[in-house]
């Protein structure tokens, strides 16, 4: 499963919860658009390559720094 499917993807960084979510946090165009991102999944998520548990937040905002 990808998290994003954008080239200029880079530096992502996670952890898994005690409840088996994951959580991943990325950037987006480092210099150009300059935005972070956010993305939560279980295993068998990225196992089947595709979304099929509740816990699947792809692409979330968290922030864009673009207009600085």
């Amino acid at each position: 499963m990808r998290l994003d499917e954008r080239t200029g993807v880079s530096y992502p960084d996670g952890q898994q919860n005690a409840d088996g979510v994951i959580h991943i946090i990325y950037d987006y165009n480092r210099t150009k658009d300059r935005h972070i991102l956010f993305a939560s999944f279980r295993e068998e998520d990225a196992a089947k390559g595709k979304p099929i548990t509740e816990a699947v937040k792809l692409r979330q905002m968290v922030s864009d720094a673009s207009n600085e």
